[in-house]
């Protein structure tokens, strides 16, 4: 299915809105529409860059918005407001949710992450924190899609953007944006052949 959507200017002062056709994909279409696009397009990569982070106060709000570039202008790829929480832990303690903010990104955008997967994803260097290996399957797409993750949010994934493998048995997709992921992706090198 074809759907019409409007990106928001990022500069509404020097030009207007952008109308752009999507194709619209359930959670479920996700797969088959991966396994479509040809092998050329798909290749393994980690995020490389650090994030700064902070402990959030319970109740605070954190605007995440996202911007992408199209023919040198800025528009709004996604914006989303969410609310720090305490979350009981495996030990039954209780830990705010981390607030991460990508230090090298294209947007500079803040966003909420739970202690426990902040802690298993990131390990401290200094002020900053470092990514731990993880390597994820990225497909650039051919055409302007719009899918539904698995957490029913929908994500935008603009022509030449990315759609991110979490987990393909439980249909866990994300959308990666072409200048988010040249500030904080790296390609992982295919295994060499040997003679």
């Amino acid at each position: 299915m074809k759907e019409k959507i409007v990106l928001r200017s990022a500069h509404p002062e020097e030009y207007v809105d952008l109308e752009i056709e999507v194709r619209v994909l359930s959670n479920e279409e996700i797969s088959a529409y991966l396994a479509s696009i040809p092998d050329d397009k798909k290749f393994l990569a980690t995020k490389k860059a650090k994030v700064s982070a902070r402990v959030g106060i319970p109740g605070e709000v954190i605007k995440t918005e996202l911007i992408t570039n199209i023919d040198g202008k800025e528009y709004i790829l996604s914006e989303e407001s969410n609310t720090v929480l305490e979350r009981e832990q495996s030990d039954g303690t209780k830990e705010a949710d981390i607030v991460v903010r990508n230090i090298n990104s294209t947007s500079n955008e803040e966003y909420i992450v739970k202690y426990a997967k902040f802690v298993a994803t990131y390990t401290p260097d200094g002020d900053e924190y470092i990514p731990n290996p993880d390597v994820r399957m990225l497909t650039q797409v051919p055409e302007n899609v719009m899918i539904t993750t698995a957490w029913g949010a929908r994500a935008l994934c603009l022509r030449g953007s990315y759609i991110v493998t979490y987990d393909a048995a439980t249909n866990d997709y994300n959308t990666l944006e072409q200048g988010a992921f040249n500030s904080t992706y790296e390609v992982v090198p295919a295994p060499q052949m040997r003679l």
